[in-house]
């Protein structure tokens, strides 16, 4: 099988890689950041315990009222 190079593991780039993975391909997954999920990501606040979302909200543009 390939050997495989995913650049980014944001959502889209750690679906992929499992999938090809899982595939039986060779994967090699790549990030600016030292943590899995782009934006997506969230840590827990050590003094509140609560999970903060560190990107900030996402707002989606859609046609749909």
């Amino acid at each position: 099988m390939a050997h495989v190079l995913c650049v980014g593991a944001g959502l889209s780039g750690a679906v992929i890689a499992r999938a090809l993975a899982e595939a039986g391909h060779r994967v090699t997954v790549a990030d600016a950041r030292s943590h899995v999920g782009g934006n997506c990501h969230t840590e827990r606040d050590a003094e509140t315990g609560v999970m903060v979302h560190v990107y900030g909200p996402h707002i989606f543009h859609t046609a749909d009222d």
